[in-house]
């Protein structure tokens, strides 16, 4: 009898450890991307490094940025490839860029057409030129 209570438990046990793991593998899947930029802010000229640091993106693709500006031009914009869990840590450099506040957007575009993927997963983050006066 202790022996097939046992069994149970542990039969148990094992089938919350699954469960559980597989929520977490699904959750990951369908995160929202977040992105980390920095700086948020550079002169105008000669231009500027960012660094960015992405996440939760399709794996094993591509995921396209561009800079937005109020007028919604589209000055300078440009790809990234993802690794197996959807992110990307990379440079690029933020050049013939007028004084302004911008939307980095970055989405998923598998096909590298400039083009957002339909329902693709997108996000942004400001970019101010030059940065504000302290």
């Amino acid at each position: 009898m202790y022996h097939l209570r046992s069994l149970a438990i542990t039969t148990v046990v094992f089938a919350f450890g699954i469960f559980g793991l597989a929520s977490i593998s699904i959750l990951t899947v369908f995160a929202d991307p977040k992105v980390d930029i920095s700086p948020t802010c550079g002169p105008h000229e000669p231009g500027f490094n960012i660094v960015m640091n992405a996440n939760g993106f399709m794996p094993n693709s591509t995921v396209a940025y561009k800079f937005v500006t109020s007028e919604s031009k589209i000055p300078l914009y440009g790809y990234f490839e993802t690794n197996s869990t959807g992110g990307f840590n990379d440079v690029t450099f933020a050049d013939d860029l007028k004084e302004g506040n911008y939307k980095l957007y970055f989405g998923d575009d598998a096909n590298n057409d400039n083009v957002f993927d339909v329902g693709a997963k997108r996000i942004y983050a400001n970019v101010t030129i030059p940065c504000p006066q302290q």
